[in-house]
């Protein structure tokens, strides 16, 4: 008899929670979307290399901005660019030139060298990784692995293969692994590692208490929005996990092999009052994470409340978001000196999500 009670109390709090987050949102939203005209921009990646920002659509539009450029430009490749990275501080594009035919690219000095071309029949692009040191680069399709450094190609079979449900992934070198995080919005998404010696796939998870969607790492519900090497464990990496979708939720973590580990979490809005949050689990409301940089030792994290640094194992020290400034269509912010902002309304195609920000490390 006395659960009931405990329970309306719980429900009705978490609804109120809900509207609380809702409406923070929405609240945010008026200052960081299209001047209000309601047009949606949906960019998919930004990156930072030779001396401007590069950011993607996911129609394949790719556009170019320099800190004092108040336009953009956009770019022309010669076909539709599939997806963006950078290697030794160069961009790196991988543009479908026709059917079934794919061009990686690097840009030297102002032009466009073909690295490979790579023939694709019934594939499907899950993510591409540039190596930050050696100028390698790597493809990841549904069913293969290609590596290539210079001239030389190395390709594996993915065993299994990929099955991302929307959107291509977000993925980082380490080691002797690939790591590729996916966004499915409302549907998760969650973390994969890839074998690079003989292309094994192992999904990562980790549900404590095994509750529907409990963590710190769950496939069916945590959307893996960033990954960045951890600057403290070799091999290790660093994930931001962000959703909001009626309710929001957040956390980075770490990975080291098959051990997941909560690094962080915020709360955000009203919590129900007999709700607590567990080692690993969280409670309902907490910040969306969207972005991972790293500079050095320290790891930057752009949530839906703020930025977030993160040194060695002290707390992270935090700033609100700043005031974008409006290029063109786009919501840019270039003040800060180790990372650059942009608006973003992607998420809003699998989650009930508005603008929110990414980011690209100088």
């Amino acid at each position: 008899m006395l659960r009931r009670p405990w329970l309306a109390l719980g429900t009705a709090v978490a609804v109120v929670g809900c509207i609380a987050v809702a409406a923070y949102f929405l609240s945010r939203q008026a200052a960081y979307t299209d001047g209000g005209t309601g047009e949606r921009i949906d960019i998919s990646r930004a990156v930072f290399a030779d001396g401007q920002l590069w950011v993607l659509h996911s129609d394949g539009t790719l556009v170019s901005l320099k800190p004092n450029e108040a336009l953009p430009k956009r770019v022309e490749l010669g076909g539709k660019a599939l997806e963006i990275c950078r290697s030794d501080g160069q961009l790196v594009t991988l543009v479908e030139t026709g059917k079934g035919a794919w061009s990686v690219q690097r840009r030297l000095q102002s032009t466009w060298k073909i690295m490979a071309s790579v023939a694709v029949e019934n594939e499907r692009l899950e993510a591409l990784a540039c190596s930050s040191d050696r100028g390698g680069v790597s493809l990841i399709t549904n069913r293969r692995l290609l590596e290539m450094e210079g001239e030389r190609i190395r390709e594996v079979r993915l065993k299994p293969e990929l099955k991302s449900l929307f959107s291509f992934g977000t993925a980082l070198i380490a080691d002797d692994s690939i790591w590729v995080g996916f966004n499915d919005g409302e549907w998760g998404g969650g973390l994969r590692r890839i074998s690079r010696s003989d292309g094994t796939v192992q999904i990562i998870e980790s549900n404590h208490s095994g509750a529907l969607c409990g963590g710190p790492l769950n496939t069916e519900c945590d959307p893996v929005n960033a990954l960045v090497a951890s600057p403290s464990k070799p091999g290790c990496v660093v994930a931001a996990i962000g959703l909001v979708h009626i309710s929001s939720h957040g956390r980075i973590v770490e990975v080291c092999g098959t051990n997941v580990r909560r690094l962080y979490f915020k709360p955000l809005g009203p919590q129900p009052a007999v709700q607590k949050a567990s080692e690993e689990d969280d409670i309902l409301n907490t910040v969306p994470f969207f972005g991972l940089a790293r500079s050095g030792d320290t790891v930057w994290a752009v949530g839906a409340d703020s930025i977030y640094s993160f040194t060695g194992l002290a707390r992270p020290q935090f700033r609100s978001l700043p005031r974008f400034e409006k290029r063109g269509r786009y919501r840019v912010n270039f003040e800060m000196p180790d990372v650059i902002l942009v608006m973003t309304d992607i998420n809003q195609r699998n989650a009930m999500s508005g603008a929110v920000p990414i980011m690209a490390a100088r």
